[in-house]
């Protein structure tokens, strides 16, 4: 080849376009991989643990109710009647005989209060200064008895011998007489001296509640003091009787026949209609009114709350024709249907904490609401419509709701 052949080879070889050299792939195609099954893996574990969840490893869900005990014996209404909550003694105002100021009043509208509480002190200086001069009075009084009473002794021993007269005598015992006339008023100045330091201490006499409340810590009371929130001069507080909470109603003259001292009633408040209290009939008061025809009656709630009823609350009374015994053996009902039999025995399928059991029970009588039973306890979830696949220990969410 010539020189000149192999320059121009050189020159082409000059011209060509290097190529690049391929990257090793393998080793990233495998992480690639491998990251992308982990993946899939994964979401296929999730989702395989939501499927399981939703389906084979849910827990079954039943439907169940909570089964309440009935009396046998239901109470029939006769009547009805509108009225308000009072007390036995109505509202009692408490004051006090003395004047002076207030002390201290430790009391608040609404306060229950227990027999004994106090309810106001009044200033009792110038009180406890008059029983001491009561005190130091009745001193000198026994000493003048004890003076005239002697001389009233030597005056009998004498009598006779010529050394006094009659007169002097009858003066002498005239004056012992008198002396012990004196010590009886000074004793009873001391008691009454007594009775008014105890009146700057007032306390309530009844277990009740304050409704209002007429004067305040520091107020004077005086006979020409202005009369404060409707209350005397003299008034502390007005007080209710709790230990006796009762319902004032007017029923119907024509239906006066259908109840007597003793009978039975509901009452029910009407700020809170679902709150029943036992209640009797206590007094028929002896006038009827001749306007509205009705005859005013009061009956006593035997358990009231005090938390809930208040004085002149409005309430609705029902009259009951007979009240269920304490003896009588409560009423277990629940649907036929939830009532399986095996063989000559029958039960039912109970909740747990959410486990199933098997409870056996007999059948006592059929009603129009379903069926009546022995071996259920108040209180207890029964499975209303049993299927053929629940077992004993198995766990079962229920749904329903309380049948009352």
């Amino acid at each position: 080849m010539s020189s000149e052949a192999v320059q121009k080879l050189g020159n082409l070889e000059s011209l060509r376009i290097p190529r690049a050299r391929p990257p090793a792939r393998t080793s990233r195609k495998r992480f690639v991989f491998a990251a992308t099954l982990v993946v899939v893996l994964t979401a296929a574990g999730v989702l395989a643990s939501a499927l399981y969840s939703r389906t084979i490893g849910r827990p079954l869900t039943v439907q169940t109710l909570l089964v309440q005990a009935r009396g046998h014996n239901q109470p029939r209404v006769m009547l009805t009647g509108s009225g308000y909550v009072v007390t036995r003694h109505k509202y009692i105002t408490i004051g006090t005989k003395i004047l002076g100021q207030i002390l201290a009043e430790p009391i608040e509208e609404g306060q229950h209060l227990k027999e004994g509480d106090l309810l106001a002190r009044i200033d009792d200086r110038d009180y406890q200064a008059q029983l001491r001069q009561a005190y130091a009075a009745r001193e000198l009084a026994e000493a003048n008895v004890r003076l005239t009473i002697a001389k009233a002794e030597r005056a009998r021993k004498l009598d006779g011998t010529g050394a006094i007269s009659k007169e002097e005598l009858e003066t002498a015992i005239n004056a012992a007489e008198v002396a012990q006339a004196q010590l009886k008023r000074d004793e009873a100045a001391v008691d009454y001296a007594k009775f008014e330091v105890s009146q700057c201490v007032i306390t309530s006499p009844i277990n009740g509640i304050v409704l209002k409340k007429y004067r305040e810590m520091g107020d004077t009371i005086n006979y020409g003091g202005q009369i404060q929130a409707g209350g005397g001069a003299t008034d502390i507080a007005q007080l209710a009787d709790t230990d006796d909470m009762r319902a004032e109603v007017d029923i119907n003259e024509s239906d006066i026949a259908k109840v007597g001292i003793g009978s039975p009633a509901a009452v029910a408040l009407d700020a809170y209609p679902d709150k029943r209290f036992d209640a009797a009939l206590v007094k028929v008061y002896p006038e009827a009114d001749r306007q509205k025809g009705t005859v005013k009656v009061e009956v006593q709630i035997e358990k009231p709350d005090l938390e809930l009823i208040k004085p002149e609350m409005g309430v609705k009374v029902s009259f009951l024709a007979n009240r269920s015994t304490a003896t009588a053996a409560p009423m277990i009902v629940i649907p036929k249907a939830a009532i399986m039999t095996d063989g000559h025995e029958s039960f039912v399928w109970t909740v747990q904490n959410g486990t199933l059991r098997k409870k056996p029970v007999v059948r006592a009588r059929e009603l129009e609401t379903g069926a009546e039973i022995k071996g259920l306890d108040d209180g207890e979830i029964v499975v209303v419509a049993p299927t053929p696949e629940l077992r004993v220990g198995q766990t079962v969410t229920v749904a329903g709701a309380p049948v009352r």
